[in-house]
């Protein structure tokens, strides 16, 4: 005589199983004690305390990503500044003891400084767009924006220290190509993004 499977126990315990398999567990302890382990799981499992999930955990979870993201920035941007300030010492070095330094005129740091300031208006046009962008495009936008930060605070720190007009121009150079670089990569992107 053959015992029942799982699934004859199972409909017999939901009420639906044949009178042959009642009549076999009737008659049967292996069956019989099987049946009411399934009983006695159904009871445990009744028996859990239901959890249910908090409903305000949204802004824990969001202020978690953004100091996960605010530290990744800050580490990134610490490293980069460390690089930043081995060109700059290493720029400064070549220029004073190289030969044939040409010199910047005051109207060449103006032009890159209004190119800069016209690459400004560009992005703020973009920003007010709302355009959606991908996670790769969002990583590289962020990484640019970042080196342009370390390049500002360059500039900030070259203006305060009276630093000459070669390395200025080199760092106000230096703004503009990742502005553009930023403007490139916003233009990029496809204004639509549909399904």
């Amino acid at each position: 005589m053959s015992h029942c499977t799982i699934t004859e126990l199972l409909d017999l315990r939901d009420g639906e199983g044949s009178a042959a398999t009642r009549a076999h567990v009737d008659t049967c302890e292996t069956c019989r004690t099987e049946l009411e382990r399934l009983h006695q799981r159904v009871a445990a499992l009744k028996a859990l305390p239901s959890l249910t999930p908090p409903r305000d955990r949204w802004p824990l979870v969001r202020d978690a990503v953004v100091v996960t993201r605010r530290r990744v920035r800050w580490a990134r941007a610490g490293w980069s500044a460390v690089a930043a300030a081995a060109a700059l010492v290493v720029a400064i070095g070549v220029s004073t003891i190289g030969p044939g330094v040409e010199a910047v005129s005051a109207e060449e740091i103006e032009a890159l400084v209004e190119e800069s300031q016209q690459l400004e208006q560009v992005l703020e046009t973009l920003y007010r767009q709302g355009r959606v962008v991908d996670g790769m495009r969002a990583a590289a936008i962020a990484e640019l924006e970042d080196r342009i930060a370390i390049v500002d605070w360059g500039i900030q720190r070259a203006q305060a220290g009276a630093a000459s007009r070669e390395e200025l121009a080199r760092l106000w150079r230096e703004r503009v190509t990742l502005m553009d670089q930023l403007v490139n990569t916003h233009v990029g992107q496809s204004a639509y993004v549909g399904y």
